[in-house]
């Protein structure tokens, strides 16, 4: 029997893209010892979020709010229409695309959460610019911005990934690259770390909680085949050749339900959806749903506070 190297942690995150870097840090500021787990080397981390081109869509209603975000001078607000996107229009937008089978819950939790969020991202480092290139025009001598998406994370998702990672140097959170996660610790009640292969070698990360965010199985071809139906086998990858459904896997192997409950509210893969950036099957939400179920709080000078979940750690 191979020896297993084992490194304790309070919470480890799976994956190393936009959404388990947030995970990450919002961990960190509770206090706790974190760990990320990256299966690329360090010259290709950063999952989906580096190949993506970083608009960012939110709910705002005014110039304060896009403020919140970036700067913007009065000369460029006196010449600009930045237009709204409200909670309200916002989630209208969202509802109308996915023909109302998106969670209602997470919905609201993205839409309502969205400008703190940016707010947050700027806080960690994250550096915001208003989007002149690729969303806004010139119309009756006033830079009108398209889409309800004015700004964009400067350097693009590349950007973003690099603004994150060094603010998750800064926090002091502990990264492995080329480990790749292989099995969830779990004994019929809880989920206690991962299994990973580290450097080709086997190593356990035990902890309290653990966050998958490692994105879907874009880059596995019999997943898509499986999943989406023939001839997705054939399909190019233009992002991470490191998504190959891992998270999804070890979610399902558990017990994670392949598709939500009758009368949940969900959203489709299809032709239309599937893209470098966003290939998730519906086990997707259920593997979220059980690392939730599995996630223990953590114990400090007497007082439990509630870790982060993979609906509210991943930020955005």
């Amino acid at each position: 029997m191979k020896e297993h190297l084992t490194h304790e942690f309070n919470v480890v995150i799976v994956g190393k893209g936009n959404a388990a870097l947030c995970a990450a840090l919002a961990a960190k500021e509770q206090g706790v010892k974190v760990a990320m787990l990256e299966a690329a080397s360090e010259d290709e981390h950063g999952g989906n979020s580096r190949f993506a081109g970083g608009v960012m869509r939110f709910a705002y209603a005014s110039l304060e709010d896009l403020r919140r975000v970036t700067d913007i001078s009065d000369e460029e607000a006196a010449n600009s229409d930045f237009g709204t996107n409200t909670r309200e229009e916002y989630l209208d937008v969202l509802y109308r695309l996915t023909s109302y089978r998106t969670d209602p819950d997470l919905s609201e939790i993205l839409v309502n959460s969205s400008l703190d969020t940016m707010a947050w991202l700027r806080s960690k480092g994250a550096r915001f610019i208003l989007n002149h290139g690729r969303q806004s025009g010139m119309v009756n001598g006033k830079r009108k911005y398209f889409g309800n998406m004015p700004i964009e994370v400067n350097g693009g998702g590349a950007g973003l990934v690099q603004y994150l990672d060094a603010a998750v140097r800064k926090a002091g959170i502990e990264v492995f690259y080329d480990a790749r996660a292989t099995s969830l610790i779990y004994d019929d009640e809880r989920v206690s770390g991962v299994r990973a292969q580290l450097k080709g070698k086997p190593a356990e990360f035990r902890a309290m909680s653990v966050v998958l965010a490692c994105g879907g199985f874009e880059a596995n071809p019999e997943m898509r085949t499986r999943y989406l139906g023939p001839g997705w086998e054939l399909a190019k990858v233009r992002g991470s050749r490191f998504n190959v459904g891992d998270g999804l896997r070890m979610a399902l192997d558990i017990g994670a339900a392949a598709t939500p409950p009758a009368g949940t509210a969900t959203r489709r893969s299809s032709a239309t959806s599937m893209s470098a950036t966003s290939s998730r099957s519906t086990a997707t939400s259920s593997a979220c749903s059980s690392m939730r179920k599995a996630s223990a709080s953590w114990t400090k000078a007497g007082t439990s506070t509630r870790l982060p979940t993979p609906s509210t750690a991943a930020k955005c």
